[in-house]
């Protein structure tokens, strides 16, 4: 109960840390990547968990690449599952916004 009752706080966090650099980023590259590739309604739902992942493992991944800091895996806990909640819902809006975008332009291609 407790992470229902404190999750709209966490993801108000989520939201302000994801708006600074490098986060913003991965998450414009990703949304946009994903957005782009859905390829039907039901993809809305599926594609952003998947998105989820690839943002949560961008944040451990690239650090290792770019800066040859030491590869930290994140630990399996309720902070984990808050966090890719909450990414699966940012990319959930973000990659509609986009798949409409996507969507409209080919309908005026078409």
């Amino acid at each position: 109960m407790a992470f229902v009752t404190g999750f709209p706080a966490y993801f108000a966090g989520f939201l302000h840390m994801i708006a600074t650099m490098p986060y913003v980023a991965y998450a414009v590259i990703i949304a946009l990547f994903f957005g782009i590739t859905t390829a039907s309604k039901p993809g809305l739902v599926l594609v952003p968990a998947v998105a989820a992942l690839v943002f949560i493992a961008a944040k451990a991944v690239v650090p290792v690449v770019a800066h040859h800091s030491p590869l930290v895996v994140p630990a399996l806990d309720a902070a984990l599952a808050a966090e890719a909640v909450a990414a699966y819902i940012v990319f959930l809006i973000a990659g509609t916004a986009v798949y409409a975008v996507k969507r409209a332009v080919l309908k005026v291609i078409d």
